[in-house]
């Protein structure tokens, strides 16, 4: 590997799975038919990247920085908070420094390594994506380390997880938010805000759909493990550039490694010196910040551990007020309350945006509850539907509706703040829209 990077343990070798499936295959295999159900499991290798096309992913791998500096790197310690603020929050210009995790002194330096992860957390489950009703996919830890071990997939299952509950609750003490971001303003509503933080253990060629983070949230991913490929494209870039939905056919996919190795180079051809992307490696111990706005898409290089947070604060919070108050204006009526109370004169900005927007936020507050007393009404009765029918075929002839509806609400209640990027998704999905990434890097 260039860069003296050291590989993490994990071989990442070809095996074949025995026919008589393992315990953790078959939890696998179910996952991967709930997150991708359009997908055979043959239909994860379908593009061979892992195979007969592991060259080209190497090459990628080995290309590094594309322009060299295109994103400038600083180190911990030789730049202050305030210089960070002046030279890249402010105006809005990505950038990484490197060091943060052993300058700040934080515990996952040394216990997040391959054997500790999975031995702390193997009865633990993590999310790895989304079913076909948006509900939560979870794998345990310790199947997912041996799914790692073996995997051959073109765009592998990614474990992205923002639940630190239970003895994940621990993973909290292991890192401290860098100090080089002290604002959080959504914090101001603890046990109530949009999700934001996420633990991801990513396999080799696995990744993030290009997107931009919601609500135009700023975000930083610190990386512990591994090497990650960046591509960066400004905010005024048109979607279709971003999403290559003009070079694309029917026999592709949006995975990042899909997008890196196949409709990078259409892009380039297609719109020549009008496209000018921005492409970093990002190493162990290195920390990203993804300005508002900014589109991302990123493939890991190696089996990577990271951890990343989205934030609100003096810089983008003009950007993340216009954003919120629009895409959840529940959440931001109960926001904006609690703002009053803390800080005062950043309401009042908020309340002369409104006014200077001409925006009535109580208006759009009761149409946008009808709007979702009625949509959550149409996805129960279809999910209702279909457990009728289940039960049917299944040989029952009557389905125990009270239980099902108790179940229903439950998991409502779990899922209702465990929306993030979507990190396997469908060339067609737009799933980064209004809930992503999730996002997820």
């Amino acid at each position: 590997m260039s860069n003296g990077y050291a590989p993490n343990g994990f071989t990442n070798s070809l095996k074949e799975v025995p026919s008589s499936e393992p315990e953790w295959a078959k939890h696998v295999n179910t996952a991967k038919r709930k997150i991708r159900s359009e997908l055979s499991q043959s239909d994860w290798q379908k593009y061979k990247f892992a195979s007969d096309r592991a060259a080209d992913f190497e090459k990628l791998a080995a290309a590094g920085d594309s322009p060299p500096g295109g994103v400038a790197r600083e180190t911990h310690g030789q730049l202050s908070i305030q210089e960070f603020w002046d030279k890249y929050e402010r105006r809005n210009i990505p950038c990484i420094i490197s060091g943060i995790p052993i300058g700040e002194a934080w515990p996952a330096s040394s216990n997040w390594g391959w054997s500790q992860f999975f031995e702390r957390f193997g009865n633990s489950g993590f999310k790895v994506g989304k079913d076909d009703n948006q509900s939560a996919v979870r794998i345990r830890g310790d199947h997912f380390e041996e799914y790692m071990k073996v995997q051959d997939d073109d765009s592998p299952v990614y474990l992205f997880d923002n639940q630190f509950k239970g003895d994940k609750e621990s993973l909290l003490q292991d890192y401290s938010v860098p100090s080089y971001f002290p604002d959080d303003y959504m914090a101001l509503l603890p046990d109530d805000r949009p999700p934001y933080r996420w633990v991801g253990v990513g396999p080799k060629r696995s990744g993030t759909i290009m997107h931009q983070d919601p609500l135009c949230t700023s975000a930083w991913n610190t990386l512990l493990a591994g090497r990650k490929l960046w591509l960066l494209l400004p905010p005024e870039t048109s979607r279709k550039m971003a999403k290559a939905s003009d070079v694309m056919t029917k026999e592709d996919d949006d995975e990042a490694i899909n997008h890196f190795l196949d409709l990078l180079p259409r892009k380039r051809a297609k719109y020549d010196n009008s496209f000018d992307p921005v492409i970093c490696v990002q190493y162990p111990g290195d920390t990203i910040y993804v300005p508002l706005n900014w589109w991302h898409c990123v493939v890991n290089l190696d089996d990577t551990i990271a951890v990343t947070q989205n934030y609100c604060g003096r810089h983008n919070f003009a950007d993340v007020w216009r954003s919120a108050r629009k895409e959840r204006p529940c959440w931001s009526h109960r926001w904006l309350r609690a703002i009053e109370k803390a800080m005062p004169e950043v309401a009042a900005e908020a309340r002369r945006m409104n006014a200077e927007d001409n925006f009535d936020m109580m208006k759009l507050l009761e149409r946008n509850k009808e709007r979702k007393k009625k949509q959550q009404e149409r996805r129960d009765q279809r999910a209702l539907r279909a457990a009728r029918s289940r039960c049917k075929s299944n040989g029952s002839k009557v389905l125990d509706e009270e239980a099902w509806w108790k179940q229903r609400r439950a998991q409502a209640k779990e899922d209702s703040g465990d929306s993030t990027a979507s990190t396997s998704s469908s060339s067609s999905a737009e799933s980064d829209d209004s809930s992503s990434e999730e996002g997820g890097k």
